[in-house]
C-alpha cells in the first residue's frame, strides 16, 4: 500500500510540473510560518521545506511572521502577489475560526486564500493534574454536572481551538467548566503540575515527560482515532459513545487568492510527493504529526466544512473574540 502511495504521489508531482508553467518557479519561494522558531509547527515547516527544495529546484525559505494566533503569518500570505512564490502553513485557528468571530478582520479565509492540500493532523490529549480525585473522563464530566464551575481548563487563549473543545466536551455532558486562558502551551503544563487548573489539552509532547514521571494523568486522547503516542488511551468517543466530538489540529498549505491553477497543481504534487515518503512520514510522527496529502479539490472542500463546523460549534458554546 505504501509503494502503491509512493508511486501516485510521484505520479502527481510529474503530471503537475507538466502542467505547469515551465518557468515556475524559476527563483526563491517563500513558506511563510504564523508562528515562532522551534515550535512543532515550524519544525514541519522547514523539514517540508528542505524536500520541497529539491523537488521543485528552487530553494523554499521558511518566514516566521507571528503573532495574532497565526492570523498575521496568513495576513501577509493573502495579501501577496498570487504568483505561487508566496505560500503559506495555514492552521485550524488562523484558517477555520479567528477570522471569522473579528467584525473587521485583515482577511477572510474562504475569500483570500486558495488551499493547497493537507500537510498534517495532530491529535491533542486531555491530561490533568496528578492529584484530581477522578481517573476517568465519565466521572470527570459527572462531578463537573453535579458542580458547575467547581472543574477548570487551560487553553492557550479565548476563542483558541483547545478552548472551543474543552467548552463542547463541557456541553455534551451537561456540564460547565471554567475556563483559564494562558498566551500558550507551555504555561499550562505548570499550572497542571501545581494543581492551578484541573485539566487541559496537550500535545502528546508536552505531556509526555511528566506522564512518565507521573506528574501528570491522561484521561483520554482527543482525535478520531488513538494517538500514536498512546495507543492504548482511549478516545473521547470511544468513552463516551459521542461519535462527531474529536479533539484535534490541521495545518494545510495555502496560497493567495487567485494564484493560477497549474502552479497550484504543481505544489499540490510536491506536497504529496514529500508527504509520501516513509523517511518523512517517520520523522513527522516523531513530531506527534501525522502526514496527509490528497487533492486540492479535497483539502478546499475539507477546510469548507471546517469552517462549517467551526461556526457552529462557536454559537452553541457561546464562545466571544475578546
Amino acid at each position: 500500500m505504501l509503494r502503491l502511495f509512493v508511486a501516485v504521489a510521484v505520479a502527481l508531482f510529474a503530471c503537475g510540473s507538466a502542467t505547469a508553467q515551465i518557468s515556475y518557479p524559476d527563483r526563491p519561494v517563500r513558506l511563510i510560518v504564523g508562528f515562532a522558531p522551534g515550535g512543532a509547527t515550524d519544525v514541519a515547516a522547514r523539514l517540508l521545506a528542505a524536500d520541497l527544495t529539491k523537488l521543485l529546484k528552487q530553494q523554499v525559505v521558511v518566514e516566521n511572521k507571528v503573532g495574532g494566533a497565526g492570523m498575521i503569518g496568513m495576513d501577509a500570505v493573502a495579501k501577496a502577489k498570487p504568483d505561487g512564490y508566496t505560500v503559506g502553513l495555514a492552521g485550524v485557528g488562523a484558517t477555520a475560526i479567528t477570522p471569522y468571530l473579528d467584525p473587521n478582520p485583515s482577511y477572510i479565509p474562504t475569500r483570500d486564500l486558495d488551499v493547497v492540500g493537507k500537510f498534517y493532523t495532530a491529535d491533542f490529549v486531555l491530561a490533568a493534574r496528578p492529584d484530581l480525585p477522578q481517573k476517568r473522563l465519565k466521572d470527570l464530566l459527572a462531578y463537573a454536572k453535579a458542580n458547575p464551575g467547581k472543574v477548570t481548563f487551560g487553553s492557550v487563549g479565548v476563542a483558541s481551538l483547545n478552548q472551543i473543545h474543552h467548552e463542547e466536551l463541557a456541553r455534551l455532558g451537561g456540564a460547565k467548566m471554567l475556563h483559564i486562558p494562558y498566551p500558550g502551551e507551555a504555561p499550562i503544563v505548570p499550572a497542571l503540575l501545581t494543581s492551578q487548573i484541573d485539566i487541559a489539552y496537550l500535545t502528546p509532547q508536552a505531556a509526555d515527560a511528566f506522564v512518565r514521571e507521573g506528574k501528570l494523568k491522561l484521561l483520554a486522547s482527543g482525535g478520531p482515532q488513538r494517538s500514536l503516542s498512546y495507543p492504548d488511551l482511549p478516545t473521547v468517543a470511544e468513552q463516551t459513545g459521542w461519535q462527531d466530538y474529536a479533539s484535534y489540529s490541521w495545518t494545510v498549505l495555502v496560497v493567495p487568492k487567485g494564484t493560477p491553477a497549474d502552479i497550484i497543481t504543481k505544489l499540490n504534487g510536491a506536497l504529496n510527493a514529500v508527504v509520501a515518503q516513509p523517511a518523512f512520514r517517520a520523522r513527522m510522527e516523531k513530531l506527534g504529526l501525522t502526514v496527509a496529502g490528497g487533492t486540492a479539490a479535497q483539502a478546499q472542500a475539507f477546510v469548507a466544512d471546517e469552517v462549517a463546523k467551526f461556526r457552529e460549534l462557536v454559537k452553541l458554546n457561546g464562545i466571544k473574540r475578546e
